[in-house]
């Protein structure tokens, strides 16, 4: 190796001798050229591959493969530590909220133990605030008895709120949804005002935990949809009634104007609302919802008649038949003839039967009369053979819906 940097030093020299020589326009091409071809020679040479490797290359990589074994020895040594302090910290966790939730220690001593707590443990670290509040949500939800009040004061005490209030007015859709939800799980009813802005964005589901959450903090009868003008899921309509029903609430004071508000969203709440309390409409009220245009909006108008039994309805249900454009719609119209309908609705069905040249039509049709009068095909006939061979099956189908 030192044989190789001695020839390689001399080469250079020569080189550079050659090119900084006086007279520069004597030095021929060839001279040059040669001493070049002896530098290249000398370079790539066996003696000098072996020693490169020897010296430089194979130290390189012994050295680069041993700090990367230290590497991986120091991380999986403090991910192992880590694990352990975080094991111990959640004992200590589960630990101090049994006796801290479950206690019946006022306001003053659960806020003077939590400041000790919060010495004991890594409390500024991330992880460790993260274990503490999901402990503190997983036992509001999942555990029945724990009282709301007190889970609230420990809730605040650890300063959970502030993060909770951060989330909501960040910028990032996905931290509004975990602050909403820390409020929603944790009753933080008085704080509903960070959250009603949200009802009213566009990102869809946002705006829907937006909606669920201010209805399951609101004391206010829910009256506040009064005025709202997005359109509602049905499944937020589902998670509406289910709030509804857990918080036994009263039938909301407005629930009248609600009928006749220009947001059917709010009209198709409504008339659910009204089945599941038992609330019956007026004859007024349904001819409104009935000439509704929104076809959901009719087809659960035709459901609340029929769950809350209004036989008052079947005349104007008679008269409306004929304006139903929605095939749907007019089967349920049918449906809830058959339940509600008297010997006028059974002259009304014969009158359209034959004229009905759509078969779900026309099965229900059949299935209204048998409902009402389950004697009358028994004896029926028409001039028309093959319309006796397709009432006579469908009739067959109504008495027996296990037929193929």
């Amino acid at each position: 190796m030192t044989n190789y940097l001695y020839n390689l030093l001399k080469h250079i020299t020569n080189i550079t001798t050659l090119l900084f020589k006086k007279l520069d326009a004597e030095i021929s091409y060839k001279t040059i050229k040669n001493e070049l071809l002896t530098f290249n020679y000398s370079l790539f040479k066996a003696e000098f591959s072996f020693d490169l490797f020897k010296y430089i290359i194979i130290p390189f990589l012994l050295i680069v493969i041993i700090s990367f074994v230290i590497l991986l020895i120091v991380n999986r040594y403090g991910f192992e530590k880590k694990i352990i302090i975080k094991n111990e910290v959640d004992i200590k966790i589960n630990d101090f909220l049994t006796e801290i939730i479950f206690s019946n220690y006022d306001s003053k001593h659960i806020k003077e133990q939590i400041k000790l707590f919060k010495e004991e443990v890594p409390f500024k670290k991330k992880w460790c605030k993260g274990i503490i509040l999901n402990k503190i949500i997983t036992i509001k939800r999942n555990i029945n008895g724990v009282n709301p009040h007190q889970m609230l004061l420990i809730y605040k005490y650890f300063g959970f709120h502030d993060y909770s209030k951060k989330l909501i007015r960040s910028r990032s859709w996905e931290n509004k949804l975990l602050g909403i939800y820390h409020y929603q799980i944790l009753e933080y009813k008085i704080k509903t005002g960070y959250i009603r802005p949200n009802i009213y964005v566009k990102n869809k589901f946002l705006k829907s935990n937006a909606l669920i959450a201010v209805i399951s903090l609101s004391d206010q009868k829910f009256d506040f949809l009064s005025n709202y003008e997005k359109q509602i899921s049905y499944a937020d309509e589902l998670k509406i009634l289910d709030i509804i029903h857990q918080k036994k609430s009263a039938l909301p004071k407005k629930i009248n104007e609600w009928l006749y508000n220009k947001n059917s969203s709010v009209v198709i709440l409504a008339i659910k609302l009204m089945i599941r309390y038992r609330e019956t409409l007026t004859i007024d009220q349904i001819s409104h919802l009935l000439n509704n245009t929104n076809s959901k909006v009719r087809r659960e108008t035709y459901l609340v008649i029929r769950n809350l039994y209004i036989i008052e309805a079947n005349e104007l249900l008679i008269n409306h038949y004929s304006k139903e454009t929605d095939k749907r719609n007019k089967i349920s119209a049918l449906k809830t003839m058959g339940a509600i309908g008297d010997n006028d609705t059974k002259d009304f069905a014969l009158s359209i039967l034959l004229a009905e040249s759509d078969l779900e039509i026309k099965f229900e049709i059949v299935n209204c009369i048998n409902k009402i009068d389950a004697t009358f095909f028994n004896t029926y006939k028409t001039e028309d053979a093959s319309e006796n061979e397709i009432i006579k099956r469908i009739v067959l189908h109504v008495n027996n819906p296990y037929l193929n």
